[in-house]
């Protein structure tokens, strides 16, 4: 639970820190399950920028996407899939988003950003009023922190127990089939970066294990049932 409450104390940050009517960079819409931004470029074109947030964050970082080809967007997005521990968090992501981009259109990021996107600072909401306590805001982060390191210690000792896990999942799958499960993985996490896939992440994350279970069955192994995987144009 601490990810998550985490999690939604980031998306409170992101949006105060981005309102709608900011001019560069907004946060249009947030959950808990996905997060679209909007980046305003120098000559005024709007770029959206979607993030899917997966079951496995923060172990790995949201899946980005756009509705654009502009290679300057899709090369920053391209860069969030690349890294590990806090920076996987949304808070760090979207901070790098916007530091890619900003480089990227020659355009200076704001002065203020750190401070924008500075926990500590967020108020606390009681009885519909926004109290700031920043005694309390120190303790609640330093125990958002100390949940975190558990977290982490708890990531740490699955990733020990990974391989094996792996190994569990894969168990009497033939290796033909296996290798199309890895390819149909990769193909869609290729198009999610491309923005040319609809539906959600945990939808395809349960088509996966569907196919597991199929590749996995009796019935499929002896022949009695078949499966067709068709590709679309």
């Amino acid at each position: 639970m601490a990810c998550l409450n985490t999690l939604k104390q980031e998306i409170r940050v992101l949006e105060n820190a981005f309102p709608k009517t900011d001019e560069l960079f907004q946060v249009v819409a947030a959950s808990v399950d996905e997060l679209t931004c909007r980046f305003i470029s120098k000559t005024g074109k709007k770029y959206d920028i979607h993030a899917n947030i997966t079951e496995t964050y923060p172990h790995s970082p949201p899946v980005w996407f756009a509705e654009t080809e502009d290679t300057n967007v899709t090369n920053a997005i391209e860069r969030l899939s690349n890294t590990s521990g806090r920076d996987n968090h949304v808070l760090q992501q979207v901070k790098l988003l916007l530091r890619e981009l900003c480089a990227a259109y020659g355009m200076e990021e704001p002065p203020d950003l750190e401070d924008r996107l500075d926990l500590v600072s967020v108020p606390q909401v009681i009885n519909g009023s926004d109290v700031i306590d920043h005694h309390e805001e120190y303790e609640d982060s330093e125990m958002e922190e100390e949940e975190e390191d558990m977290e982490e210690d708890i990531h740490l000792e699955m990733e020990d127990n990974s391989s094996s896990h792996a190994a569990q999942k894969d168990e009497g799958i033939d290796p033909g089939n296996l290798a199309t499960l890895d390819r149909l993985k990769a193909n869609q996490r290729q198009d999610y970066l491309r923005g040319s896939i609809s539906g959600s992440v945990q939808a395809t994350d349960r088509l996966m294990k569907e196919l597991r279970d199929i590749y996995r069955s009796d019935s499929f192994k002896k022949g009695s049932l078949m499966l067709i995987l068709c590709s679309t144009p």
